[in-house]
């Protein structure tokens, strides 16, 4: 089960060159656009080419319930693939992201063009799958700091957090990425602070020491 991913990152890296020549130029997705709506079809795709995303479903109560993660070189709205087909998935940007847009004609170019690409996405998505399949039944028991630390090691490689050294979310909006409550939060804050694992001020937090949060990181 060591190979479970929370995070995917650069699985289509040697694809980068052929999506940039067949896609339309690329876009800015700044920071809580929802980019596929659940119950929604928006008819584009997308290649995340920087920037962190997250891809999650809204439960009957109104609460969300993350799924998993996108980084750079991966596939995103996918599920829209299918004009005939509702996204059962929301997708939003966490930070700043830079993607190429596509549609479902423009892929399949792509796949005549190159038709390893169509291996390698079948790959993809059956890690995806086993993602799916191994969160639906760990999150709920998986251990709270451990989730943490692992949300929060996501983003020190992304493009906001090399310029600012801030993780720019409030305890509400990191609660609602990692399925849990804010007092939790707010409690497991208070303890990273005091081993002097986090930083925190208005509104952002800042990692001190990377190493200790990754050795409590579940993923």
């Amino acid at each position: 089960m060591g190979d479970i991913q929370f995070v995917f990152e650069g699985h289509f890296v040697k694809y980068r060159t052929l999506f940039l020549e067949m896609c339309p130029p690329p876009m800015t997705i700044r920071k809580g656009h929802i980019l596929c709506s659940q119950c929604h079809t928006s008819g584009w795709m997308y290649y995340m080419l920087d920037g962190l995303s997250k891809v999650y479903i809204t439960t009957n109560d109104g609460n969300e319930r993350i799924i998993d993660f996108m980084k750079r070189d991966t596939l995103i709205g996918m599920d829209c693939i299918n004009p005939e087909h509702r996204s059962v998935v929301s997708i939003s940007s966490i930070t700043d992201m830079q993607v190429l847009p596509f549609t479902p004609k423009m892929l399949k170019s792509m796949l005549l063009k190159n038709p390893e690409l169509g291996f390698d996405l079948a790959v993809y998505y059956g890690e995806v799958l086993r993602q799916v399949a191994y969160t639906a039944g760990n999150m709920g028991i998986a251990d709270l700091r451990g989730r943490l630390a692992s949300f929060l090691l996501l983003f020190l490689d992304t493009p906001d957090y090399r310029k600012t050294q801030k993780i720019a979310l409030t305890q509400e909006e990191v609660a609602s990425f990692i399925n849990v409550s804010r007092a939790q939060v707010a409690k497991m804050f208070g303890q990273l602070r005091k081993e002097g694992v986090i930083a925190t001020g208005n509104r952002y937090v800042t990692v001190l020491n990377p190493e200790k949060l990754m050795g409590y990181s579940a993923f």
